[in-house]
C-alpha cells in the first residue's frame, strides 16, 4: 500500500533557526500559513513541515499510495482495529489520518512522487565502464557554493518495541521488510519496490527521531554539502563512510536541536517482486558501515527528544 514517502512534519521551537539550517543544506523554503514548507529545487514537493512548538519532535510522516492501496489500507487498518482520525494539523488537509503503535501521526494520501526536473546526475567512469568521455568532473576546480539534494529519500525513527512497529507498516500498511539487526534496527521499503528502505526504527527508551536523509548527485556533492554545514558552524557526527544495509554512502551532520540530517548516493534498490533478495540479521555494527572516516560518536544512537 505504501508506495512512496511523500513528506515528514516537524514540530520546531523556532521555525527561523530551521529555515537557516536547511538553506544552507540546499533546499528551497515558502511559508504555508504559519508554518515553514521546505522543498528541493526543481522537485515540485513538500519534503518537509515545520509547525512551530514549545519542544522539537517528529509529529507525522506522510505517505503516498494510489487509489487501490487506499482502499486496501483503510480495510486493513479497520480490520486492526486502529482509528481513523480527523487531520490533527491544521493546513494538511488530503488523505486520511491514524497513529501507529508510538502514537505518531500517519498520513496516507493519493499522490505520485513528484518527478525531478533537474537533468541527470553527471556520469561516472568505472574500471570497464567508462561512460564520461572528455568531459571535467569539476572543470577548473571552481568552488561550488551550494548543494542541491534531489529528494528525501528516507527517515529513521526511534522506537521501544521495533518488532511492534515493524508489524504495524508490514501487515497493515503494507511496506516490507529489507534488513534488520536482531530486535534493535529494522529497515522497511515500500510494497511496490525501490529503495531499500524507506523508513527504519532504531531501539530506544521512548519514542524519537534519529535522521533525515536526502539523495544528492555524487559522492563528492555528499562531501561538499557536509563541508558547507560544518563551516556554517554545524556539529559533525558521523562520515563520510559506506553502509552495509542499504549500500549506500552516508555523511551525518548534526541539525540545530541534536538530530541528525543525512545525505547519500547509490543506494540498494530491490524490485517489487523482491526477486534475488534475501533479508540480512545480524549486529547493530554489521549494518552500520563497510568503512567510515571514523567511528561512529557515542551520542550516535542517542535519543535527543524528551519521552514526554
Amino acid at each position: 500500500m505504501i508506495r512512496s514517502l511523500h513528506h515528514v512534519g516537524f514540530t520546531v521551537p523556532d521555525l527561523e533557526v530551521g529555515r537557516q539550517f536547511y538553506k544552507i543544506f540546499g533546499l528551497n523554503d515558502q511559508a504555508s500559513g504559519n508554518d515553514l514548507v521546505l522543498r528541493c529545487a526543481d522537485r515540485d514537493q513538500d519534503q518537509l513541515r515545520l509547525v512551530e512548538g514549545a519542544k522539537k519532535r517528529l509529529s507525522y510522516i506522510a505517505f503516498g499510495t494510489d487509489e487501490a492501496g487506499m482502499r486496501t489500507a483503510k480495510t486493513r487498518l479497520e480490520a486492526a482495529g486502529v482509528p481513523l482520525n480527523r487531520m490533527p494539523f491544521k493546513g494538511v488537509e488530503e488523505g486520511i489520518w491514524c497513529q501507529d503503535p508510538d502514537g505518531l501521526w500517519v498520513n496516507l494520501r493519493v499522490a505520485e512522487d513528484a518527478p525531478s526536473k533537474r537533468a541527470p546526475a553527471r556520469e561516472v567512469n568505472m574500471p570497464g565502464r567508462v561512460r564520461r568521455l572528455t568531459d571535467r568532473a569539476f572543470g577548473a576546480c571552481t568552488p561550488v557554493a551550494s548543494v542541491s539534494p534531489r529528494r528525501l529519500g528516507h527517515l529513521i525513527k526511534f522506537t521501544p518495541d521495533v518488532r511492534r512497529s515493524v508489524d504495524f507498516y508490514t501487515r497493515v500498511l503494507g511496506m516490507k521488510e529489507s534488513d534488520r539487526a536482531q530486535d534493535i534496527i529494522s529497515f522497511l521499503r515500500c510494497s511496490n519496490g525501490g529503495d531499500h528502505h524507506t523508513l527504519a526504527f532504531a531501539k530506544s527508551s521512548h519514542v524519537g527521531f534519529h535522521h533525515l536523509s536526502f539523495e544528492v548527485d555524487s559522492v563528492d556533492d555528499i562531501e561538499l554539502g557536509a563541508r558547507n554545514l560544518i563551516n556554517a558552524g554545524y556539529r559533525d557526527c558521523f562520515g563520510l563512510g559506506r553502509h552495509v544495509a542499504g549500500s549506500n554512502f552516508f555523511h551525518y551532520i548534526r541539525d540545530p536541536w541534536g538530530s541528525l540530517v543525512e545525505m547519500f548516493w547509490d543506494m540498494d534498490v530491490i524490485p517489487e517482486d523482491d526477486s534475488g533478495w534475501t533479508v540480512m540479521d545480524g549486529s547493530p555494527e554489521d549494518v552500520t558501515a563497510v568503512w567510515a572516516a571514523k567511528v561512529p560518536p557515542e551520542d550516535f544512537v542517542v535519543n535527543f527528544e524528551s519521552a514526554d
